[in-house]
């Protein structure tokens, strides 16, 4: 068990030993909780950086035609439609 001391801005250190052990380099984010116990460090979940260009071309289906932009107008002006339609009703 180690002791550290809180600094004037709220800043600990936390000691090598246990950096090593929980692998926290610098730049690691911690998420950090109150328990019944005091507090616990957590490192924070990270989610990999992804693009744009990553996504595209995953709702594409093999032989299915490109809708050109009028199609695709009218086809959510039908579903809008449709939809206000059916709040009117109820």
């Amino acid at each position: 068990m180690e002791t550290v001391k809180v600094s004037s801005k709220g800043q600990i250190v936390i000691p090598k030993a246990l950096r090593e052990a929980g692998h926290i380099q610098a730049g690691t984010e911690l998420v950090i909780s109150a328990v019944a116990e005091g507090l616990v460090l957590t490192p924070a979940q990270r989610i990999a950086p992804t693009r744009v260009a990553d996504g595209l071309g995953m709702l594409a289906k093999p032989g299915r035609r490109k809708l050109k932009d009028g199609e695709v107008k009218r086809r959510i002006g039908a579903m809008l439609k449709i939809r206000d339609e059916e709040t009117k009703t109820r």
